[in-house]
């Protein structure tokens, strides 16, 4: 269960380095949101200061996202791999999906953001979906 935590981390880290990209694709889409949370949480910060300590945060926030999974996916592994999905367990790698488009859904739903967000959640749900269960393995 440890390497499954340890190997979350790092795969957050590869994570984290595709989510900053993400947010500079889609920032012409996710102005008026990061507009308003600048204006709502840090009224006296430009957005280009914004989107620094965005990109800060994102540097311990996706390796402790990783770690979750990981603590999940080795909590929930059975003796056994159950294969599906191409994954060694596909139960976990659909719950991983489902938390991407949860969390990332509404973005899809904007002309702006679809295309980039589809690729996002695809990479989050092969980052932590599949790539996690089989490094593990």
């Amino acid at each position: 269960m440890t390497s499954a935590v340890i190997l979350g981390a790092a795969l957050g880290m590869l994570a984290n380095s595709l989510f900053v990209g993400w947010i500079a694709v889609a920032q012409k889409g996710l102005t008026p949101d990061l507009e308003t949370l600048r204006r709502r949480f840090f009224p006296n910060a430009t957005l280009s200061a914004l989107m620094l300590g965005l990109t800060g945060a994102s540097l311990l926030f996706w390796p402790l996202v990783g770690a979750v999974y990981g603590l999940i996916y080795g909590l929930w592994r059975p003796a056994g791999p159950q294969f599906g999905l191409g994954s060694p367990l596909w139960p976990f790698s659909l719950l991983v999906l489902a938390t991407a488009l949860i969390l990332f859904g509404r973005f899809l739903l904007r002309p702006q953001t679809r295309l980039a967000t589809a690729l996002w959640v695809a990479l989050y749900s092969g980052i932590f979906g599949w790539l996690l269960p089989w490094f593990v393995e």
